[in-house]
């Protein structure tokens, strides 16, 4: 990779739209290849079976029913339909001290990126940010001009406040009817439970679902020397403990906060990508992509 695709050198880049069009030109240079999702096929008929067809297409339901083969017949969708979910409360606004983007700017950095490479090969882009009681929802467009929308909308917006996913991942579940991929990039820092209801309404729904949890180092690793003051991003609380005496217990849980969301994503047939904001950018955009 060139040293054009630095953390801190993408830092540098002021305009959101070219850092994310450089992290998706390392990408393409790193895999040697056009990514592309595939294609999705939709229900549409049955007919009856005639010789040569493909018997995994028959239905044994049917034939269950009926006593004769029938074959499913499918629509090809070429176009992929996908939603860009992105957490903005105000605890995705840390940056620890040896970071070059906050979780936030790296979050939209990813979004930009995603939808930069969606657009290019002609799929459709939606894109929504939000904190608590705040939700702006921009609907699906294939032109390549959409992106400018996007970064504005990206640009623009009022990283704090308290997290509310499961509120805004309900509200989005309930108004989209067509079958898309959602991707949300976020610490999820949220109620547990309320979160995987969420999500579990978009797969009832027939969504795909992929999660990127996004942490700083700093928060991973907690390496952090003597008497330390913490103070919250979403409230105003603090907290003074001593670091050496609390790191044990915070790397325990940290640990446990990350495997039981692999786990319940899992479940639930969720991509779940976990991401430190220090890892090449280029990295997890060609994870996300490769999953997708």
């Amino acid at each position: 990779m060139g040293s054009y695709l630095d953390p801190l050198l993408l830092a540098k880049i002021s305009a959101l739209q070219l850092r994310a069009k450089t992290v998706v030109e390392g990408f393409i240079a790193g895999l040697h290849k056009s990514p592309t999702h595939g294609h999705s096929l939709e229900f549409v008929q049955h007919r009856e079976y005639t010789f040569g067809d493909e018997l995994k297409y028959l239905d044994w339901k049917v034939y269950g029913k009926t006593d004769r083969f029938f074959i499913k017949q499918f629509e090809a969708e070429t176009n992929l339909r996908l939603y860009l979910l992105l957490d903005a409360s105000g605890s995705m606004n840390f940056k620890g001290e040896k970071s070059a983007l906050s979780k936030y700017e790296t979050a939209a950095t990813l979004a930009a990126s995603l939808g930069y490479l969606a657009l290019k090969q002609g799929d459709s882009v939606g894109l929504a940010a939000f904190n608590k009681g705040t939700l702006r929802l921009i609907p699906p467009r294939n032109s390549l001009s959409h992106l400018n929308i996007l970064v504005k909308e990206l640009e623009g917006v009022s990283v704090q406040g308290e997290t509310s996913l499961s509120e805004a991942l309900e509200e989005i579940a309930q108004s989209s009817k067509k079958r898309s991929l959602f991707i949300l990039i976020s610490d999820l820092i949220e109620d547990e439970n309320a979160l995987l209801a969420a999500i579990k309404l978009l797969r009832f729904k027939k969504h795909e679902v992929s999660v990127v949890q996004l942490l700083d180092p700093e928060e991973k690793e907690f390496p952090f020397q003597g008497n330390i003051r913490l103070e919250s991003l979403e409230k105003n609380e603090n907290l003074n403990l001593n670091s050496e005496l609390f790191r044990a217990d915070y790397q325990k849980a940290i640990e446990n906060f990350i495997l039981f969301y692999q786990k319940a994503f899992r479940d639930i047939g969720v991509e779940h990508h976990f991401v430190l904001t220090s890892q090449p950018l280029e990295l997890t955009l060609s994870a996300i992509v490769r999953a997708a």
